[in-house]
């Protein structure tokens, strides 16, 4: 079995300056790695020329129309099915940036699941310990308000899936165990019942199905909230990636100037 593969998802058929960047950043950085892109069908890449892919793979077009369709991609075990010859995945999406090849050393520290955790703004001792108490009963319990759950479940909860590493064989099954569960998901259209949110919390809210490591684990991984706060409980190192990060470029700017040609 292959260990890793990068996948790049791709909808539309131009990229705009900020998306480049992502793309030639980790083409770059995780060349050493099969790269694949996904696309729906009826997308020709060939806009990328020269920029060759190890495989290409093409799911329905519905998939890639707006965020409900990739979320119904990314629960259904039909995409999982494509990958079953690699160990792990790297979803690598045009919003990430990867600042050095550490995909092998996460993938041989054997989670389930890593994304960059939900960090909360607040770094009061008290308030920590008060936020953390409340992110493991609200999650626990699924506390919601009008249909939805409330946000203090998805406070230093692991974590986003723009940049995320996946054990390909484990979502397969449980895409298939959690099928109903899925369903229910993707009925509700509010960001807080995304895809990430669906393999983060909701699939481990009663038993762990996933092993996902704790929040200051995930910021060696990937920052994407309050990346001034990861920065500092980093111990001011970098990660190996980021998500979003065009949404904070003030922060960005000076340390991805390092990595550019």
């Amino acid at each position: 079995m292959n260990k890793a593969a990068v996948v790049i998802p791709f909808y539309k058929n131009s990229l705009n300056s900020d998306e480049k960047t992502s793309l030639h950043q980790g083409l770059d950085i995780l060349a050493g790695h099969p790269i694949i892109a996904i696309k729906p069908h009826s997308l020709d890449l060939t806009f990328l020329d020269p920029i060759k892919f190890d495989q290409v793979i093409s799911f329905d077009n519905k998939y890639f129309q707006d965020i409900h369709g990739y979320n119904q991609l990314m629960l259904s075990t039909e995409f999982y099915r494509a990958f079953l010859s690699y160990e792990y995945m790297l979803i690598y999406q045009l919003d990430a940036f990867v600042f050095s090849d550490q995909l092998h050393y996460w993938c041989d520290q054997n989670y389930d699941y890593i994304g960059a955790p939900w960090l909360y703004p607040e770094n009061n001792a008290a308030l920590h310990l008060i936020y953390t108490f409340k992110s493991f009963l609200f999650g626990t319990v699924n506390w919601q308000s009008n249909g939805v759950p409330k946000k203090k479940q998805f406070y230093n909860k692991v974590g986003n899936g723009g940049f995320s590493l996946r054990r390909v064989q484990k979502f397969h099954d449980l895409s298939i165990k959690f099928a109903n569960l899925a369903a229910e998901y993707l009925a509700k259209q509010k960001h807080e019942f995304n895809e990430d949110i669906f393999w983060s919390i909701a699939i481990n809210r009663t038993k762990k199905n996933l092993l996902i490591p704790k929040y200051r684990t995930a910021l060696k991984f990937a920052f994407e909230t309050l990346p001034e706060r990861a920065y500092k409980l980093n111990h001011h190192e970098l990660p190996f990636g980021c998500h979003a990060w065009e949404k904070e470029l003030d922060f960005w700017k000076p340390h991805m100037q390092k990595f550019i040609k």
